[in-house]
């Protein structure tokens, strides 16, 4: 229980800190890719696939970009591509960035919403075009603009109350974005272009609200400002060129309104000499050029003009709704003027049937007030700040009862183990008076069993050594008369028997005598143990060659300090056991070998090895473990047992291998010295 209690506030605190991280913050690599940006937007403007293909090689050749690198390219790319469609994308990735790292790069951020929301409004989808207006808003009111981007949102802003033809609205953002980017130091091939199209943009709105002398002044101060860079801006020379042909075009337009026809003509002809960029606006003024041709008779000539309008707008993917609109307007002119009905009557279904579609989307737009929209956005983001706070004062206050309840708990069972542990002290207290006793009883019990062992076995020893005597005589007799001739078959096998019986009893006396010792009672001495090992076979090796078994030895030179005869009544017991339980005719070795801090000695034979039910129990004294020999030799299970009380006396260690029906090894190893 208080492990699981641990674990719970473990939790607790890790989620708790977990609500002060935020995202780490990815200052993206400025000293390399501003140049590339700065680059990039110069030529994407005049140039958008080149500029395209030079980031992407950019970036190839950067490994480490970050994801904030990224988005600059995204918004550069997304800004300038004639394809809306792309553009979102583009934006939309980089929007996916900048939003989880609105901390550290809310400038940026505030650039993306923008360009979201004229990508909309290129769209006529004004409802998210104000939505990423007003995200924008909110974000300039927390951060401080630049010159540049104050500009940017004017602009757009401008452009979107244009659309609206609230013209008058409009001048006013016009100016103040020329303001903002006359001011700016940052990019200024971007500011011009900016200031550039602000300029032209406040004639257009001269002239839409039919005042054909200011748009014409306005006109020509965008063309002087265009003229007054060519010097500063001449590696741009074809942007420069494109920009002029749109002013000469919309000058052009002014003259058609004026009536002033040639001049007309003449600035539509420049307009289409110098843009060789901005296919949108070279329609617009081929379509314009062509209606003039109408108008003033020149029916070939403006026949012409349309056949080359109409393979351009084929080979456009995607023509704009006010390009196939004056289009549409055109061809319904040109084959009214010429007579031919048929004709006319289709181009005209296709025109109005454009012109509804664009006056149903004027009137939504119309209706749109951009204000009005920002307070309605400003509104609803009110309602949802407040459902999270809700929500969030709900989970602070189901977290507070959860903590309330958990403390409530933590407080009972602090109780609760306090009460059992005063109660289990308790009887701690009694049992441990009751144990104290039981340990006095069984401290004399313990006295007395060793004592009574003690006498035991020294009694077991006087009896085991006096029986020796009588034993021994009788083994001795018995040996004589086996080696008198005149005895019967009969007799010959009764002494013989009774010879072995005594045999086997001295050999089991013998092992009596070797069970009790300590290893205070041990008396060492420098032993050489491959004398040692020789000796005892030497001794064994009548016994193998009645077996006709052959004993093969492998030793080092080694001296180590043992008690001589119990480490020699070891070996002989393996020795003896390998002969005992090896079939006629094998073979048995004994090899020892020098380790860094012992010697190891393994004795191997080829037997019939030991079944796993004995060989749990094989060095326990009290196990029945007694097995006969290959020629039925006889065991009394003890020799094992008292070899290893033997060499653990010796701070050693014994054991084996075997494999029942493919033969034992015996391993002993000794200490080489007394630590």
């Amino acid at each position: 229980m208080k492990i699981n209690l641990i674990l719970f506030f473990l939790c607790i605190t890790a989620i708790l800190s977990s609500c002060d991280r935020i995202n780490p913050v990815d200052k993206g690599h400025p000293e390399y890719f501003d140049k590339i940006i700065q680059h990039g937007d110069s030529l994407v403007i005049s140039n958008y696939h080149k500029a395209s293909k030079y980031l992407d090689s950019a970036y190839n050749a950067f490994p480490k970009a970050s994801k904030f690198d990224f988005t600059r390219k995204y918004k550069s790319l997304a800004e300038n591509n004639t394809n809306t469609e792309q553009s979102m994308v583009y934006i939309d990735s980089a929007l996916a960035i900048l939003e989880k790292q609105i901390k550290s790069h809310p400038e940026e951020l505030f650039s993306a919403y923008n360009i979201k929301a004229n990508l909309y409004a290129d769209k006529d989808d004004y409802d998210n075009a104000f939505k990423y207006f007003y995200n924008a808003k909110v974000l300039s009111e927390k951060i401080s603009l630049d010159n540049g981007m104050k500009g940017f949102i004017n602009m757009s802003i401008g452009n979107v109350l244009f659309k609206q033809k609230k013209y008058n609205e409009a001048l006013g953002y016009f100016r103040t974005s020329i303001g903002y980017y006359q001011k700016t130091t940052a990019k200024p091939f971007i500011s011009f272009g900016k200031i550039q199209s602000n300029l032209n943009s406040i004639g257009l709105c001269y002239e839409r609200l039919n005042k054909p002398d200011s748009a014409t002044i306005a006109y020509q101060n965008a063309l002087a400002y265009v003229n007054s860079v060519d010097k500063k801006f001449a590696k741009h020379l074809s942007y420069i060129n494109a920009a002029r042909g749109v002013i000469y075009g919309n000058i052009a337009s002014n003259y058609v309104r004026l009536k002033e026809y040639q001049k007309a003509e003449a600035a539509f002809i420049k307009s289409l000499e110098l843009d060789k960029i901005y296919l949108e606006d070279i329609l617009f003024n081929q379509i314009k050029l062509a209606q003039l041709y109408l108008n003033t008779g020149r029916k070939e000539e403006a026949a012409d003009l349309i056949n080359t309008i109409r393979n351009r707008t084929d080979s456009l993917s995607k023509p704009s709704k006010e390009v196939n609109l004056r289009f549409s307007a055109l061809v319904w002119n040109y084959y009214e003027d010429a007579g031919n009905v048929p004709q006319a009557y289709k181009a005209y279904k296709a025109y109005h049937k454009l012109k509804d579609s664009a006056d149903l989307v004027d009137s939504q737009i119309k209706s749109k007030d951009i204000n009005k929209e920002f307070i309605k956005y400003a509104q609803t983001q009110e309602i949802d700040v407040l459902k999270k706070k809700d929500e969030l004062k709900t989970v602070y206050l189901i977290f507070a009862l959860s903590l309330t309840l958990l403390s409530a708990l933590v407080i009972f069972l602090i109780w609760r183990n306090y009460r059992i542990t005063r109660k289990n002290n308790k009887s701690l207290k009694v049992l441990n008076a009751k144990i104290s006793d039981h340990n006095l009883l069984m401290e004399k019990t313990l006295e007395a069993l060793e004592q009574s062992q003690e006498e035991n076995t020294h009694m077991m020893q006087v009896v085991a050594h006096d029986m020796r005597t009588p034993i021994a005589g009788v083994i001795g007799l018995t040996s004589l008369m086996l080696e008198e001739n005149d005895l019967t078959e009969d007799q010959r096998e009764i002494i013989s028997m009774i010879n072995t019986s005594g045999a086997d009893t001295l050999n089991f006396i013998n092992d009596l005598l070797q069970v009790q010792y300590n290893k205070s009672n041990l008396i060492k001495e420098p032993v050489e143990m491959h004398t040692l090992l020789k000796y005892c076979i030497t001794l064994l090796d009548s016994k193998a060659k009645e077996k006709n078994q052959e004993l093969k030895i492998s030793t080092i030179p080694i001296e180590i300090n043992i008690s001589r005869e119990k480490i020699w009544r070891v070996m002989s017991n393996l020795i003896s056991n390998a002969i005992k339980f090896s079939p006629h005719g094998t073979t048995i070795n004994i090899v020892m070998e020098e380790k860094p801090l012992s010697i190891l000695i393994a004795v191997k034979d080829n037997g019939i090895g030991i079944p796993p039910e004995i060989a749990e129990k094989l060095f326990a004294m009290n196990a029945d473990v007694q097995r006969q020999g290959t020629d039925g030799e006889k065991s009394f299970g003890l020799g094992l047992a008292i070899s290893k009380q033997i060499i653990e006396a010796h701070n050693g260690s014994i054991w084996f291998e075997s494999i029942p029906g493919f033969g034992t090894t015996f391993f002993v190893e000794l200490p080489i010295t007394e630590n």
